[in-house]
């Protein structure tokens, strides 16, 4: 990534791509040389060079002359992967693992070789779609948790790449692998059908060690039947149950050079997953995060408890002593019993049917001071149980999900909205897996409707782009021909009878769309495009006279009761409506896509469909007379706004009828997570966040004031409370408090920030607000404060963007204001 220096902008640039370092040195570009192009792009410029070799180092470097005339220059290097390189190696499992109904244990993978002299360079490729943890000589090849990512191992899977230069040496080597069953060998009974998957078989492994010598020469070491395996201490591994570890059975050295393997066995050639090898684009999951227990005390049964104060995923390192033949047990839960003793797994535990739930155990040597965490599982959970423990043991929680970099952060006069924002971030952090999971301890599923609603607030808070990238390729794995998908992705095959209506599948067409607007990367939009057209036509084939219904509708409105009992009778937005309104939108979306990919005849046409849809929309579900919306509900009226099914002159009544149904709740919110998504919206796009901000803060139920004054260390699922309590699909709000208090907003027509909107609420009710957010460019910024003189505000806009500052809720007689790259302040 290169950032234009604030207060400049880009006339023009050269990239140039060299087979070698000396090459670069003198300016001889032989694989691509674009000359000097005079253009301000400055991102997403495609590769037109020679074809790459793969697993090649190239040599780079990119001049960008600014509009003063000054040039600029950096160099880089990059390295293919594999590309399309056929594998030598093949897929190998343990000797004893024969069905997968018994491969429950993770085993130890081995293999020796002898290298002449020190290499120069070893790369290792490598894959288990159930979860490894790779080693060569004795040392972890990185700092990662829980690879491979989750996908429809059968259709395709994510190889890692490492640099293992330091680790192999002139001598004796040797490469040792444990490998997990994960979500490939997913034995639980469950509500998900994951015993049932497709690709479901016993765990396995393929890799390949790429090592060139200073002579020139080049090693291969790859998985084949000379490798070696034996059962490991990892006795159990379940990814919905827990992990089981038998510290008596452990091999010390077992992945060092020198370690007698002689009672080891030949590992077994198995068949291949059926699925392509592509490499792995997205960052891993790491431990990003150790937090000790703030408190702990002793159930009456004599099992300890350990609250560390924060809702995460991950697990727990135990420092234990016992004695050979005890058995420690570490149950996790989120929340504790009415007693306010014992944890309470039974609110999230209701959907694995077979086995523990949130379950690890530990079975000591019987030497001292033995530490342990899990390698092959995570969980949700806030307070640890541990029973069997002849004295109180040493507890940590690791904190583990996808390490996605921060890319935005907004603060507050106000604590609540401060802590709203960091009970966000935690929600969203702790369901990053490789995938946006729902929850990280019930389901740990990807829902199709959770994450679109949330796609904007991770946009703005992380750089979550490559990972919904690859989920999108996870949706489209899961695509049937028809163009039908299931409302959990990826799927074993549940999910497309029930779920999987407009309102949660329109996340193939909304997703795209919004990382094109946050990142301005067309890719995006051409990648998926085929898939969204596919999947509209599936929808168009469900309509019966331009209404649809077959969706779940305003999911998790206000209700009373436990979550698992949450009734569909009990939402108050009619779901043809909103079923319908997410039929228009796709049709409407497209047709933005077409214009942008240049598709203008498809631009013409799902203009044509939306207008009809529209129509149909309008003589169902709204009377324009008595201007009353079906439903009569937040939702219904916020949604008919948001979604643009109104006519312009329309807008003002249907607002005064939304803020009258506000007013009627006393200042409450009354919808689930899609009202929860247009209202918020509505009310910013509106000019009124000062009514939004009320309703945030509304200490009573339903709202975020009361989640966070009810002690919420993350996002809930309903707003009594009930069911999971680390849930991100209310996080949309976050989005809003972002573009309509802190102001900064995307433009379609120059999207990726190249054009930004600064439109801070100054009426929100609110004195100071700090709002930053990392674009593709660069820093934008907008910060904001009232004083008794008035309202200093500071803003940044990066370099080769343009800014138009246009507050909302002063009468300030120079608005809007065009804005230059760089730094500006002024007092309205």
């Amino acid at each position: 990534k290169y950032t234009f220096p604030s207060g400049g902008s880009q006339a023009a640039y050269r990239i140039g791509v060299a087979s070698s370092a000396d090459g670069l040195a003198n300016g001889t570009f032989d694989c691509w040389d674009t000359v000097r192009v005079d253009d301000s792009q400055s991102q997403y410029v495609e590769y037109y060079g020679d074809s790459l070799a793969p697993r090649t180092s190239y040599h780079w470097a990119v001049t960008v002359y600014g509009e003063d005339g000054t040039a600029h220059s950096a160099k880089s290097t990059f390295e293919t992967g594999k590309r399309e390189e056929r594998w030598s190696a093949r897929w190998i499992s343990a000797h004893h693992h024969r069905k997968h109904d018994d491969a429950l244990d993770a085993p130890y993978l081995r293999k020796a070789f002898e290298l002449a002299e020190q290499p120069v360079s070893a790369r290792l490729y490598i894959c288990s779609p159930g979860y490894f943890d790779a080693y060569v000589n004795g040392e972890r090849v990185a700092d990662e948790e829980l690879c491979t990512p989750f996908t429809k191992y059968d259709s395709r899977l994510l190889y890692s790449t490492y640099d293992v230069t330091e680790q192999v040496q002139a001598g004796e080597n040797a490469v040792g692998v444990l490998i997990g069953n994960g979500w490939y060998n997913c034995f639980t009974e469950d509500v998900w059908n994951s015993r049932q998957a497709s690709w479901r078989h016993i765990s396995k492994l393929i890799a390949e060690l790429h090592i060139d010598l200073d002579d020139g020469s080049h090693v291969v070491v790859h998985t084949d039947n000379t490798w070696k395996s034996a059962p490991s201490p990892i006795v159990f591994n379940g990814i919905r149950n827990g992990e089981h570890y038998d510290a008596r059975l452990a091999q010390p050295g077992w992945d060092s050079p020198g370690f007698d393997d002689g009672e080891w066995e030949q590992v077994k050639v198995v068949r291949p997953t059926g699925g392509r090898l592509q490499a792995s684009e997205i960052e891993p999951i790491r431990v990003t995060g150790t937090i000790d227990p703030v408190t702990s005390w002793q159930t009456p049964e004599g099992a300890y408890i350990f609250d560390i104060a924060q809702n995460v995923s991950g697990i727990a390192e135990i420092t234990v002593e016992g004695d050979d033949g005890d058995e420690i047990v570490m149950k996790y839960s989120e929340r504790l019993q009415d007693d306010g003793v014992h944890i309470n797994q039974g609110t999230v535990s209701g959907f694995v049917r077979s086995g523990d739930f949130q379950t690890d155990r530990y079975f000591p040597a019987g030497n001292g001071l033995e530490s342990w965490q899990p390698r092959f599982v995570y969980h949700g959970f806030r307070y640890i149980e541990m029973a069997g423990c002849r004295k109180e043991p040493i507890v940590k929680a690791l904190v583990i999900h996808t390490d996605v970099a921060t890319t935005g952060e907004i603060a507050f006069d106000d604590d609540n909205l401060n802590a709203l924002q960091r009970i966000t971030r935690w929600a969203t952090l702790t369901n990053l897996h490789g995938l946006p999971t729902d929850d990280p301890h019930r389901e740990k599923n990807a829902w199709t409707g959770d994450v679109s609603l949330s796609t904007e607030q991770m946009l703005l808070n992380f750089r979550t782009a490559p990972l919904l990238r690859k989920w999108l390729a996870d949706v489209h794995d899961a695509q049937k021909p028809d163009g039908a998908l299931p409302c959990v992705v990826p799927s074993t095959g549940w999910g497309y009878n029930w779920g999987n209506g407009p309102d949660w599948s329109s996340a193939l067409t909304h997703i795209p769309w919004q990382i094109y607007l946050y990142t301005g990367d067309e890719r995006i939009l051409s990648e998926n495009y085929e898939a969204i057209t596919r999947h509209f036509g599936y929808m168009d084939s469900m309509a019966v006279d331009g209404i649809v219904h077959y969706g779940i509708g305003d999911w998790c409105a206000p209700f009373e009761g436990r979550a698992l009992a949450v009734n569909m009778s009990s939402f108050k937005c009619p779901t043809e409506l909103t079923d319908t309104a997410y039929y228009y939108n796709a049709a409407d979306t497209i047709s933005r896509m077409a214009t942008v990919l240049g598709k203008r005849a498809d631009e013409r046409d799902y203009r044509r469909t939306a207008n009809v849809i529209k129509d149909a929309f309008r003589k169902a579900f709204y009377n324009a007379d008595a201007n009353t919306v079906a439903g009569d509900c937040q939702t219904a009226t916020a949604c008919m706004i948001y979604q643009g099914l109104h006519e312009e002159d329309e807008h003002d009544r249907l607002l005064e009828l939304l803020l009258s149904q506000i007013a009627e709740k006393d200042d409450h919110q009354d919808t689930g997570i899609l009202g929860n998504k247009y209202l918020y919206n509505v009310l910013g796009q509106a000019g009124r966040m000062d009514v939004a901000v009320k309703m945030i803060l509304n200490p009573t139920y339903p709202s975020y004031r009361n989640w966070i004054d009810t002690g919420a260390t993350t996002l809930y699922e309903c707003w009594n409370g009930e069911g999971s309590q680390n849930h991100h699909m209310f996080s949309d709000v976050m989005a809003s408090l972002y573009k309509y208090v802190g102001g900064i907003q995307p433009d379609e027509l120059a999207p990726g920030f190249r054009q930004i909107n600064l439109r801070p609420a100054l009426n929100s009710g609110l004195t100071s607000v700090q709002c930053e957010h990392e674009s593709p460019y660069g820093p934008v910024g907008c910060k904001w404060e009232q004083t008794d003189a008035g309202i200093n505000v500071e803003i940044t806009v990066p370099g080769g963007c343009r800014a138009t500052f246009e507050p909302v809720g002063t009468q300030d007689r120079d608005s809007p204001q065009e804005l230059a790259p760089g730094n500006h302040a002024f007092s309205i």
